[in-house]
């Protein structure tokens, strides 16, 4: 997922695509954490949908081979 093949910006936003869908996953009901405040639980699912967006997105930005 974050080979050679992508340029700096895919590579970016791979990364914070990822620990945007983890931190939307950590505070999700699904987990079942206690004492999570009302506002993380729900920002939840809109963390996890940018997260998976932002790493769908991030395999547009690939860098062109050359024919050497």
């Amino acid at each position: 997922m974050f080979s050679k093949r992508k340029t700096t910006t895919g590579k970016w936003l791979a990364y914070l695509g990822l620990w945007i869908f983890a931190a939307g996953f950590a505070f999700s009901e699904i987990i079942g954490i206690e004492g999570t405040p009302d506002l993380l639980a729900s920002a939840s699912i809109p963390l996890i949908v940018i997260g998976i967006l932002m790493l769908i997105i991030s395999n547009f930005f690939k860098e062109e081979r050359s024919d050497v």
